[in-house]
């Protein structure tokens, strides 16, 4: 055995540091470490970093790197639109946000929900999350507004609002949203929107 080979980190080690790249309130699943070894090897790995408490398990093949509140003085509660986006990554889903839960990733509603719903080309699932319910109900593939993440939040979100996007309530702070790639991505999706939208998109990007 040479000095290369004895002093190699261990898989654990490995997928620690990776880990720790991330940073505190990443989201991932057993798939995103499969460069670094077998998944059998993986799955035993993050199993140990659970038991040590360096990272939580939110759902079957699914952890989180928790964030700590000095304030309160315990672990935050995990970024619910961070865990469906990982879980569609992991299993090969299209999702979009829901009116009301894209209203709440956009800061443009005060309330805190306890359901986070979104539409995806996969099986309708719910999975129950640090006390919050994510939910996933299937849609058509052709029912999805086009558009990346960005652009299909921002649709999604006035769609929900309605008249009220037109109102000095929203107005302003929906334009504060805007940027270059949206603008575009906005202007690419006007066909596919109903009349009624196209005119409040277009008010917005006046």
């Amino acid at each position: 055995m040479t000095e290369a080979t004895r002093t190699a980190p261990s898989l654990e080690t490995r997928i620690l540091n990776t880990i720790r790249r991330w940073g505190r309130g990443s989201v991932f699943s057993n798939r995103d470490f499969f460069k670094l070894g077998p998944d059998s090897s993986v799955a035993w790995c993050l199993y140990r970093l659970k038991a040590k408490g360096v990272i939580r398990m939110l759902c079957r093949g699914l952890y989180d790197y928790p964030k700590f509140s000095r304030l309160l003085g315990e672990y935050l509660a995990p970024d619910l639109h961070r865990v469906a986006e990982v879980l569609a990554d992991k299993y090969r889903w299209h999702i979009q946000a829901s009116g009301n839960t894209a209203l709440n990733y956009l800061g443009l509603s005060t309330q805190v929900p306890t359901r986070f719903l979104y539409l995806s080309d996969g099986p309708s699932r719910s999975y129950s999350i640090a006390g919050q319910t994510l939910e996933f109900k299937h849609i058509s593939r052709r029912e999805f507004y086009p558009g990346h993440r960005e652009s299909e939040l921002f649709i999604q979100a006035t769609r929900e609002l309605g008249t009220l996007c037109c109102t000095e309530a929203y107005l302003p702070k929906l334009r504060s949203l805007l940027t270059p790639t949206l603008r575009r991505d906005l202007t690419v999706a006007l066909p596919y929107l109903s009349a009624q939208h196209r005119r409040y998109i277009r008010t917005i990007l006046i």
